[in-house]
């Protein structure tokens, strides 16, 4: 139990950003599904509903998961580059994926494995890097 607790306390920031990147998955998934419903089109439902459920997880990551000490200007302006980068490459991949026949309700899960994992790593090396506590001087890894 003890080392179940250690390395929850060690890896406190990834458990975090994984509960925040879900949540802002099924909000972005439903919404997606609700505006491609009514819209029809691909871009302009995924936009939608990633303002909505990106809003969300930038404030989240922002303050909760990463503890940034980074001024919101330069974060910001990161993290804009980031969700630009991985909304046109998960778009473009949606629409390849919906285009060739796949459900879009399957279709929107498909870019998730494969866009998390490198999210995490741009967001917190890049984006959020100036985090005060991640690993803290008695957690720091050898």
């Amino acid at each position: 139990m003890q080392y179940l607790n250690t390395l929850i306390n060690r890896y406190s920031s990834m458990w975090r950003w994984a509960l925040v990147g879900t949540t802002t998955a099924v909000v972005d998934y439903f919404l997606f599904i609700l505006f491609y419903s009514v819209i029809k089109s691909v871009f302009v439902s995924n936009f939608c509903a990633g303002l909505i459920s990106l809003t969300f997880n930038y404030l989240a990551h922002y303050f909760w998961s990463f503890q940034s000490a980074v001024d919101h200007s330069k974060s910001g302006v990161k993290y804009l580059v980031n969700l630009l980068l991985f909304w046109l490459s998960g778009t473009v991949l949606l629409n390849a994926l919906i285009t060739s026949g796949i459900d879009p309700k399957i279709a929107k899960i498909i870019p998730v494995p494969l866009i998390a994992p490198l999210s995490f790593l741009s967001l917190r090396f890049f984006v959020f890097r100036g985090n005060k506590n991640f690993l803290s001087k008695n957690q720091r890894v050898s």
